[in-house]
């Protein structure tokens, strides 16, 4: 379960947004929404420990991860490789990823729909495809919170609607907890358990 008890969130101590307070079973795809400037991003942020909370208090039972958005498509890395980085933190620079941690990764590749791109450099794919990688590279970790700000943002139609139905899938199989920031209500809320709405 993660729990969030009167936590406002915000820059230099100045809130931005909350207090909130909610509570999710584990297991459920989460949707945050909230207009422009409501606070998405840095709640998302500091519930994953990268910003302090301005008041409030936050608990996940184990890791938070974030994907942001925007990451930068370096040259020289093949789709393979940069989806590899995701176990580096686990295994470190230079030990070898065991059996559990292959596997971690080809149901990665698999689950988004990557393998027929896996030698391709990440420079030239489309921001789409880069996006799913992005996601797959989170997926070979081993996190009790998984967030995703904006995740089909570069997407067309097709792979926005298989992007929302992994996560929603990869939560219910998993037990992980996903929450996932969009735009895109109508799809959004239709491949989400629960909605946390933001002002």
């Amino acid at each position: 379960m993660i729990r969030a008890t009167d936590i406002a969130v915000g820059y230099g101590g100045s809130a931005v947004s909350g207090p909130l307070s909610f509570s999710y079973a584990d297991g459920q795809c989460i949707m945050l929404r909230g207009r422009n400037g409501s606070g998405k991003t840095t709640l998302m942020k500091t519930l994953a420990g990268l910003m302090k909370p301005v008041s409030g208090s936050f608990e996940a039972g184990g890791e938070v991860i974030l994907v942001p958005t925007r990451i930068p498509k370096v040259k020289g890395f093949t789709v393979a490789e940069f989806i590899r980085t995701g176990m580096l933190s686990e295994y470190g620079s230079f030990r070898r990823p065991g059996k559990d941690a292959e596997m971690a990764f080809e149901d990665a590749m698999r689950m988004m729909e990557l393998e027929a791109l896996a030698s391709k450099d990440i420079s030239c794919i489309s921001d789409g495809e880069f996006q799913k990688a992005c996601i797959a590279a989170a997926l070979t970790r081993k996190a009790n919170v998984l967030m995703l700000d904006e995740p089909t943002a570069f997407l067309d139609v097709e792979n926005r609607i298989m992007v929302l139905q992994t996560l929603q899938r990869l939560a219910h199989d998993t037990g992980t907890t996903v929450i996932f920031s969009t735009h895109d209500i109508y799809d959004g809320a239709k491949y989400s358990d629960s909605v946390l709405s933001i002002s």
